[in-house]
């Protein structure tokens, strides 16, 4: 203010005394004395000369008669600008042509005006102006004045604050720093708890460690580091800083590591601090992944340490081995508990990975994000768990399909198998309620090793049953009522009662599909492994009804998982499985459900008891493997037909006669089958039987064997009537496409009874003695002219063996079931062939001769159905047609003879007798016919039987049938 103010006064000084020249031209003389007489007296010296050179530029202007605007529009621009050399202008200007002086004397008068003209102006400009600048002096003065009042007021404040400084300022700057000083000492004591508290961190850590307590952990972690951030200008916090750098990683590893527990153990309360910890230290989807990995990890591990535990004891030394060659290695009696660990193992990492799934989707980490945003990582948690099951379950079928394609499971025995079946099935319905997948690389795996356990078995039970046939005493067995007290088949007899009823057996033959059997199987009983029969927990899945300590695979793994139900939800609605009930149930079952089956023993022996087991155990794999099932039931079938063509082989072929057309075309091709098809898998085959064949088959007081061939046939008829009880179930096992095979079986119901015949014709080809009734019947004059009324004597020898046949048939009845009219039936066939043979060997025969014939032959039959007490309608067709074609015309004989080229009921010989005795004394018809025969004769070829005929007998007898 005071520098302003200096330079303010300067300013006023300089202008007050500053000389002004002032020209005289244009003003008054008043005002040119007014102004002289104030001037000084230099200033009055300078006024004159201005004066007289203005008299000069006066004259010279009013030379030129110029006025003083024109003048001033005459001076050039670059007077006007303050940067220009006016000096070396008008030098040049003057100066361009050479010196001249007038020239230059013009320029200079002319110079002199314009200045006179322009000073002129310019101090008039100022004279009009000057009242302005009076009142900005004046403006000036105030300010001056103010300005002196604010210095003054400016001393006086600083008097008075002089004043407080010496009496006050010293005392209250004195309390101010002690309170600061207090203040400070007060921030260092909470640095210095700080401090401490940070120190004291690391055993609080491990506490809240040791109580599983990791988010508590992990706040306290954040929180510290958080405060040494505060304090890192000390260098204690920051070695402090570090060492809680590595309390963090520390912290994270084991984190790490009890999260790798869950895998195997896991705890609903240590993962659930674990989430919250992973979720303070924002890492829960990194958590996420690392748990997958452990998941992973913990099947490849595990897998191969439970295989190693069951290989060879040196093992260890040999080198490394991978999973497959381990698994080759294994013995066969550590094959199933190998697997049942695997299972075990796998299940615990199962049971672990689904609680998991549970408890994320009953808790969500990030619920407040979620219902901000929209979006949060719950979503992506679920879908990580969603992804890792099949994951997961895919690597659990990897690990388990290796097992079973590198073990040697075709060399198990049948219980062990079926037991691999079970632990097999089991898995699948767990990997179904794990993830939803249906297995099919395991079903897969499993087909190809049931396929190659079931050929090799297969032909194993076929074998045993030789074993059984070349042992078998055949005599029937006691108290064997139905199919259901075979232990094979209790597992399935709720199902056969359901399928027994017309409707249901409708409904499970005409489905396509067994498992959508909903209205059948909507009754189907599922029993828990612990024993509790409940059908309502039964009815939830594995990972409710067992936990991660307990396990589907735990327990009655050895033989009760074959009567468990095992395939809970899986193959119960397409195997119609259910559980065992008790002893008090099955008896109840048997006698209120099949007692019109039961009413009655069956007549069954060792042998073909063995074949219903056989049958019950493969009925079992049937309902374990439903992919090879047509396979099954087919070599069920082989089983049923090699019974009967063993049967065959050792009681139908050592008849007296031939017994060509005994055999229907479907009899011949089933046993056809059997020879082309089982037989040459069989290394026993043929058995010895001669034994048998020479004692009691040749022994005439037991009618040649006749009750062990009624035992073993009987047998077979008892085995395929309890097959057909197993028709309905079948069917409902087996695809729509595989189901027309069983049917076309089961149609043909005449099977054993067409077996029966050939059987049945060893004993009664023997029981009459053929030769000589032949003999006797040759005796006998058929070419007489009278009728007789006594019948011929071979008749009554007929009768009499007839007779002593049913005598012995009394006796037999006593030992086991008769069947009457098969065997009655064989008898009736022998005789009226033999009587057919014996006639046709007549050479010549009138009128009375046909009479005594029918004589004879009503004789016999009157006799033999009153013995047998049944009638015989085909049979006495088949000799009432050979008789009376003897009273045919020429044109129905010719007629005849043609239609029996077809029909084939009597042999070429018989026929061409027929023909030469009827037409004797005609040549013409007689050769005509014969040509006939000649044709029919050549045209037919001869057709194979399965059987070869032992005796050897004279042609007569090898035409009687």
């Amino acid at each position: 203010m005071d520098e302003f103010k200096t330079r303010f006064m300067d300013m006023l000084h300089k202008q007050t005394n500053r000389q002004m020249k002032i020209p005289a031209m244009g003003f008054s003389d008043y005002f040119i004395q007014t102004v002289t007489t104030d001037a000084p007296p230099f200033t009055t010296a300078a006024a004159g000369a201005q004066s007289a050179e203005a008299d000069d530029v006066t004259d010279g202007a009013a030379n030129a008669q110029k006025s003083d605007q024109e003048i001033l529009e005459s001076i050039e621009t670059c007077y006007y600008d303050a940067d220009s050399n006016l000096e070396l202008y008008e030098l040049k200007k003057v100066l361009s042509a050479g010196i001249d002086s007038q020239l230059i004397e013009d320029t200079i008068a002319q110079l002199r005006v314009q200045q006179k003209v322009l000073t002129k102006q310019v101090l008039q400009n100022i004279l009009e102006q000057r009242n302005a600048c009076s009142s900005e002096f004046q403006a000036i003065n105030e300010t001056q004045k103010k300005l002196e009042e604010s210095l003054w007021t400016c001393q006086k404040a600083r008097s008075y604050l002089n004043y407080a400084r010496t009496n006050l300022t010293t005392t209250s700057l004195e309390i101010l720093a002690s309170y600061r000083k207090r203040e400070v000492l007060k921030e260092v004591l909470q640095t210095l708890v700080a401090i401490k508290k940070l120190r004291t961190t690391d055993e609080e850590l491990q506490k809240l460690l040791a109580e599983h307590n990791y988010s508590a952990a992990i706040a306290l972690l954040l929180q510290c580091q958080s405060s040494v951030s505060d304090f890192m200008q000390y260098n204690c916090v920051q070695s402090l800083h570090k060492k809680l750098q590595e309390t963090m990683l520390l912290m994270e590893y084991q984190l790490d590591t009890v999260l790798n527990e869950m895998v195997l153990k896991f705890d609903v309360r240590k993962y659930a601090k674990l989430q919250e910890a992973y979720k303070l230290a924002n890492k829960s989807l990194i958590a996420m992944d690392q748990l997958h990995m452990n998941y992973i990890s913990a099947v490849h591990s595990t897998v191969n340490a439970v295989v190693r535990g069951y290989s060879e004891p040196n093992a260890d030394d040999q080198p490394k081995l991978l999973y497959e060659q381990v698994c080759e290695q294994l013995n066969t009696d550590k094959l199933i508990p190998c697997l049942i660990s695997l299972c075990k193992t796998f299940w615990t990492i199962l049971a672990s990975y689904y609680q998991v799934v549970i408890w994320h989707n009953n808790y969500k980490l990030y619920a407040q994000q979620e219902e901000t945003d929209g979006e949060s990582p719950d979503l992506y948690i679920q879908q990580k768990l969603k992804k890792g099951q099949s994951r997961i379950w895919n690597d659990i079928l990897n690990k388990v399909c290796l097992f079973l394609q590198s073990a040697k499971l075709k060399t198990l025995k049948y219980d062990q198998f079926i037991q691999v079946l079970s632990i097999v099935q089991r898995l699948k319905k767990v990997g179904i309620e794990f993830c939803g997948e249906q297995s099919e690389k395991l079903i897969a795996a499993m087909q190809q090793q049931s396929e190659e356990f079931f050929k090799r078995y297969h032909i194993c039970c076929v074998e045993e049953i030789c074993l059984f046939l070349d042992n078998e005493s055949w005599t029937p067995l006691d108290s064997f009522a139905h199919i259901l007290q075979l232990p094979e088949f209790r597992s399935v007899r709720h199902t056969l009662r359901r399928h027994k009823s017309p409707t249901a057996a409708l409904i499970a033959s005409t489905n396509n599909s067994p498992i959508s059997n909903n209205n059948i199987d909507e009754l189907v009983s599922v029993h828990s492994q612990d024993g509790g029969g409940s059908s309502i927990y039964g009815s939830y899945g594995y990972f409710l009804r067992f936990s991660e300590k307990s396990s589907p695979f735990d327990g009655g793994l050895d033989a009760a998982m074959l009567e468990e139900d095992i395939l809970s939800g899986i193959v119960d609605e397409a195997s119609c499985y259910f559980s065992e009930e008790s002893d008090d149930e099955q008896k109840s079952l048997q006698s209120k459900e099949f007692a019109d089956d039961t009413s009655n023993q069956l007549l069954v022996n060792n042998t073909a008891l063995n074949v219903l087991r056989c049958i019950g155990r493969y009925l079992q794999m049937c309902k374990l493997m439903h992919c090879i099932s047509p396979k099954i039931v087919s070599c069920m079938l082989e089983l049923l037909d090699f019974y009967a063509y063993a049967v065959h082989e050792i009681f139908g072929k050592d008849a007296l006669v031939a017994t060509d057309n005994l055999y229907t075309p479907r009899l011949e091709e089933r046993l056809r089958a059997v020879e082309s098809n089982l037989l040459t898998h069989i290394k026993v085959w043929p058995l010895n039987f001669s034994s048998l064949i020479n004692n009691e088959l040749a022994n005439p007081d037991t009618l040649y064997g006749l009750p062990q061939r009624i035992v073993a046939v009987e047998a077979g008829r008892s085995m395929l009537q309890q097959f057909h009880v197993l028709q309905h179930y079948l069917n409902h096992l087996l695809p729509a496409a595989e189901r027309p095979i069983l049917s076309n079986y089961i149609e043909y119901g005449e099977f054993m009874t067409d077996l029966a015949k050939p059987v049945y014709t060893c004993v009664t080809s023997r029981v009459i003695d053929l030769s000589a009734i032949l003999a006797q019947m040759a005796k006998v004059k058929w070419d007489v002219n009278h009728v007789t009324h006594q019948h011929s004597s071979y008749s009554d020898v007929l009768n009499r063996n007839i007779q002593n046949f049913a005598m012995c048939l009394e006796e037999i009845s006593k030992e086991v079931p008769l069947p009457s009219k098969n065997v009655w039936n064989s008898m009736a066939h022998v005789a009226t062939h033999l009587l057919v043979e014996g006639f046709s060997n007549v050479k010549k025969c009138s009128a009375g001769g046909r009479a005594l014939m029918q004589l004879d032959f009503a004789n016999f039959m009157s006799f033999l159905e009153l013995i047998s007490n049944q009638k015989y309608p085909q049979h006495r067709a088949y000799v009432d047609v050979f008789i009376k074609s003897y009273y045919f015309s020429p044109e129905q004989f010719e007629q005849w003879i043609e239609q029996q080229r077809q029909a084939d009921d009597y042999s070429a010989k018989q026929l061409t007798s027929l023909i030469q005795c009827i037409c004797v004394s005609d040549k013409r018809a007689r050769q005509k016919l014969l040509q006939l025969m000649d044709g029919v004769t050549t045209n037919v070829t001869p057709t194979s039987t399965p059987q070869e005929n032992n005796c050897n007998s004279g042609s007569n007898l090898r035409n009687v049938i």
